[in-house]
């Protein structure tokens, strides 16, 4: 969403640099090759930043998710366990 914000903003600002600021056409080129630059290192840096965020969350999802599965793992040895051992004091 900020993105597609910012990409309105320097297409608004663009023309209204254009319509106010009489450069020649080089010139005008010029700056929106530089503007169109900023925006692609914008949204490099954007996705960069969202990579980062979503590796971060799959690693702490499979944290999570191993914590849960140990402790189950444990639970169940433990009325394995228990089981066995009611089972045994039991008279048959």
């Amino acid at each position: 969403m900020k993105i597609i914000a910012f990409i309105t903003g320097l297409g608004v600002g663009t023309a209204v640099a254009m319509l106010f600021a009489p450069r020649s056409g080089e010139e005008m080129r010029e700056v929106l090759r530089e503007k169109v630059e900023d925006g692609r290192r914008y949204a490099k840096h954007r996705l960069r930043d969202l990579r980062n965020l979503a590796n971060d969350v799959a690693d702490r999802s499979r944290e999570v998710i191993n914590d849960r599965k140990h402790a189950v793992m444990d639970a169940v040895q433990v009325a394995k366990n228990t089981y066995n051992r009611e089972s045994q004091m039991r008279p048959s």
